[in-house]
């Protein structure tokens, strides 16, 4: 099949999840033999694209020939399209694009994707958006009551938006069941297909770098409402009880836009913040354990798959293991003393540490590959692609 797939950005370092499966499902995907290209709004880095196979590179902002296309929609999808700054031109040249390359779907990759919608017909239309963000904000709600307003307007807003374009979709792609759960009954999107991340095991692997005695690591991006949640958490609730019995310990937080809560965090006894770091796989395996603290959010973790294929011994809460495949070599623990507690005797056990690191690799490269995801995904979109040849 002809694939377009169309973002706003494609950036480097990919400090987002939307970069990351982005990149990697375009990779996937092409690695079965499909002819996919891409249309972005500004103009990826080289780094953001390599290793990437991709028929063609298109910019929105460059004039495409072609007849010209009306640009429909209701009233709601142009408000919507006003408030996301899309262009009708823009959305005239994703059509036009489409219609070149005669491209048999076009995937639109993240929430601010939505207003190409009404340009596309005679195309199977896939909206790629791996979280539902109604469920998020609402996931939000029991922890961050300073901000329970703004997440129940967001929720609200969101949830409209998504149910103004639900009957222009053909498919949309989510990370796990609770998101199809989501899509389903918030969205009202029929046609939801669970695409689990996967992750680039190659890329990702264990290394060998000396580990610090009695250190954890997180990273993500630090501008994220559940990453500033789960380190307020944790600092809050489990930093102080592993102080108490290990006062040389350790914290390192890694990652993007760090703000200013999250920068706070660093002036607490043992925390350390390693802002924008391009590379982060040799800091985090000079950790002995990595810590996933969730308490909000939904969706896959990839930080959890990256650790996983790097050998990390691994500590979470349960909100960090939804959408995992089969079981995984995780120590999972719901309050702040048995997280304290496992991660004590962690650091006290190194065969214990290794035995995790090895079995965790081993279950992420078997249950969340690219290709599995990929190879699932165009089984859904077959679907839709051979039903709109149909005329259905």
């Amino acid at each position: 099949m002809k694939l377009l797939f169309v973002k706003a950005s494609l950036t480097w370092p990919r400090s987002s999840g939307h970069d990351v499966h982005a990149y990697h499902m375009m990779r996937a995907i092409a690695a079965l033999g499909h002819d996919v290209s891409l249309a972005t709004a500004i103009e990826p880095p080289n780094e953001a694209l390599d290793g990437l196979a991709i028929g063609a590179l298109h910019s929105l902002e460059t004039p495409v020939p072609g007849n010209g296309i009306s640009v429909t929609g209701t009233w709601l999808q142009r408000k919507f399209r006003g408030f996301y700054g899309v262009p009708e031109a823009r959305i005239a040249r994703v059509a036009r694009i489409a219609s070149a390359a005669q491209a048999d779907a076009v995937v639109l990759v993240g929430l601010d994707a939505l207003p190409f919608l009404p340009g596309l017909s005679g195309v199977a239309r896939v909206w790629y958006a791996a979280d539902e963000w109604v469920w998020h904000h609402l996931s939000q709600l029991n922890w961050d009551y300073r901000a329970a307003r703004a997440n129940l307007r967001d929720a609200l807003f969101k949830g409209v938006y998504e149910r103004a374009h639900a009957g222009l979709i053909d498919r949309v792609w989510v990370v796990s069941h609770a998101e199809y759960q989501a899509m389903r009954w918030l969205a009202g999107i029929r046609n939801v297909d669970v695409v689990p991340n996967g992750v680039d095991a190659t890329f990702f692997a264990p290394g060998t770098e000396t580990t610090r005695a009695r250190s954890a690591v997180f990273w993500g991006r630090l501008d994220f409402s559940p990453n500033i949640q789960a380190l307020e958490w944790f600092c809050a609730r489990v930093w102080p009880l592993l102080l108490d019995r290990a006062p040389d310990a350790t914290f390192t937080v890694v990652g993007f836009h760090p703000i200013e809560p999250v920068a706070r965090l660093a002036g607490l006894p043992g925390v350390q913040l390693m802002p924008d770091v391009p590379d982060l796989r040799s800091v985090v395996r000079q950790h002995e354990v990595a810590v996933l603290p969730f308490v909000s959010g939904g969706g896959i973790k990839n930080k959890l798959l990256e650790a996983a294929a790097m050998g990390q011994a691994i500590v979470c809460t349960p909100k960090a293991t939804g959408g995992l495949r089969a079981v995984p070599p995780l120590l999972v623990a719901s309050s702040p003393s048995d997280m304290c507690h496992t991660i004590l005797s962690l650091w006290n056990d190194a065969a214990r540490r290794r035995q995790l690191g090895e079995s965790a690799r081993a279950w992420v490269t078997q249950h969340h590959t690219w290709e599995a995801a990929a190879r699932h995904a165009m089984a859904g979109l077959a679907e839709s692609v051979d039903a709109r040849r149909r005329g259905r």
